[in-house]
């Protein structure tokens, strides 16, 4: 007879990772066909949602890293989805905005985006769900 191997108990960190593991992959497929990265998509979603905002704020509000963040917002800059300006009051720091194209490609993946994520969490009843992302807020916003 053969030995099952126990796996040992998972931390919170672990299960948190292996939930947004899942959901970035079901999201990142349905982002494929647009020839956008989950990361592209964040920025764009936020700009779409929020308006213009500095690359300080973009990489607090995504939690993308500065580095990181710049060569998002090129991308989405050379695909005329996204436009960067000099702040006219502070002239050191960047104010990126969604362009008309990038705000109608957002509005057109939104529902696909969703249902990838309902997809994630279809284990979850609609009630578990909706509390699960009130616990993960109230976690995020400490």
């Amino acid at each position: 007879m053969q030995e099952q191997t126990r796996i040992p108990h998972r931390s919170d960190l672990e299960l948190l990772q292996q939930v947004a593991n899942l959901l970035t992959t079901r999201v990142a497929r349905a982002l494929v066909d647009h020839e956008l990265t989950v990361d592209q998509w964040r920025v764009l979603h936020t700009l779409a949602l929020t308006g213009a905002r500095t690359m300080s704020e973009l990489a607090q509000g995504t939690q993308i890293t500065g580095p990181t963040l710049s060569r998002v917002v090129d991308r989405l800059v050379e695909r005329a989805l996204v436009y960067r300006n000099v702040d006219a009051a502070d002239r050191r720091r960047v104010v990126v905005h969604a362009g008309d194209r990038g705000r109608a490609l957002c509005e057109e993946l939104a529902p696909a985006i969703g249902g990838a994520e309902r997809q994630g969490l279809a284990p979850l009843s609609s009630e578990e769900a909706r509390t699960l992302r009130e616990l993960l807020e109230r976690i995020a916003s400490t």
